[in-house]
């Protein structure tokens, strides 16, 4: 089936309009001089090519340790729109968390976190209220209902950039989803795959559906194996496409997506699971994705092939 390419400055100089938006209330907010500078996953380029930084807190819950399974204890704080948090949420919901973790939600779009300094441009996941006025992007373009916003309850942060602050975190990304900690005051993890395996074990005492295991022993080496190839090519290969600065790692990326799609669509017309016989995080892990892909990657990024079909028929 013949491909359509375009060249990566065309998504570039679209960015501004998909990731750029506008100030939300003013506050005033002294930030420590060991945190790191702000910035954002558009940022993490090395010669053209998107290259995505570690996540910065690994802690994991687990009885015996600094971080007790506890109910009330965690709070999770994601985005709709951020597919990475998006797995977290769904891995929650399976496993009956509801009333054991809290939960807050970013509006959908990036706001500035510090509008009252004007040296410092970064923006980021803002916290509004479901009855606040629509958000409006920088640019001037859109209107973006709060209707399915939750504000954040325990630390009454406006951004998500204020829980890393609290965390006094180095790294300057603030990203979610994030995993709070109320005894301590911190956040336990950043990394979406460690808290949905978290979510997975950790808390099956209080748990309403134990005994669903998405990560079952016998088939870990096989979703281990599916996880990363899923991970570089799908999950994180979107953004290796749509933020590469340069052509050739954009080809690259773009070739490697759509061998990683084909290869997805051929195990997935044999079995109704990547792995096994019933539903694991390889299946979570990619759906995020591609309940993405034709609305958000095609549309608002550099990944333009084949996409007629291809959800639609799956």
């Amino acid at each position: 089936m013949q491909t359509t390419r375009f060249p990566v400055r065309t998504f570039r100089a679209c960015l501004p309009l998909i990731l750029k938006s506008t100030p939300s209330r003013p506050r005033k907010l002294t930030v420590s001089a060991t945190m790191g500078p702000a910035r954002t996953a558009v940022e993490e380029v090395d010669k053209g090519a998107f290259v995505r930084t570690a996540a910065g807190f690994r802690n994991q819950v687990a009885p015996g340790t600094q971080f007790e399974p506890e109910a009330g204890r965690y709070h999770l704080y994601i985005s709709y729109a951020c597919p990475w948090a998006c797995r977290a949420l769904a891995a929650l919901h399976l496993k009956g968390l509801q009333d054991v973790i809290g939960v807050s939600v970013t509006h959908p779009t990036w706001q500035r976190t510090r509008p009252d300094s004007p040296d410092d441009k970064h923006t980021g996941w803002a916290f509004v209220s479901p009855d606040d006025p629509p958000l409006t992007s920088s640019t001037g373009h859109g209107s973006f209902s709060c209707a399915d916003c939750v504000p954040d309850t325990v630390n009454s942060a406006k951004f998500v950039r204020d829980l890393y602050d609290k965390a006094k975190d180095t790294t300057g990304k603030y990203s979610v989803p994030v995993l709070w900690d109320k005894k301590n005051n911190t956040i336990v993890n950043n990394e979406s795959s460690d808290i949905l395996r978290m979510f997975n074990s950790s808390f099956n005492k209080l748990a309403q559906n134990p005994g669903l295991d998405l990560y079952p022993e016998p088939l870990r080496s096989k979703i281990d194996e599916v996880n990363e190839w899923v991970y570089n090519a799908i999950n994180n290969g979107v953004y290796r496409c749509g933020f590469a600065t340069q052509q050739e790692p954009y080809e690259q990326a773009f070739k490697e997506l759509f061998a990683a799609l084909d290869r997805c669509e051929e195990m997935l017309g044999r079995s109704r699971y990547l792995v096994g016989s019933s539903l694991t995080e390889a299946d979570v892990r990619l759906f995020m994705t591609l309940i993405r892909f034709d609305h958000v990657y095609v549309s608002g990024s550099a990944v333009m092939s084949r996409v007629t079909g291809w959800l639609v028929a799956g």
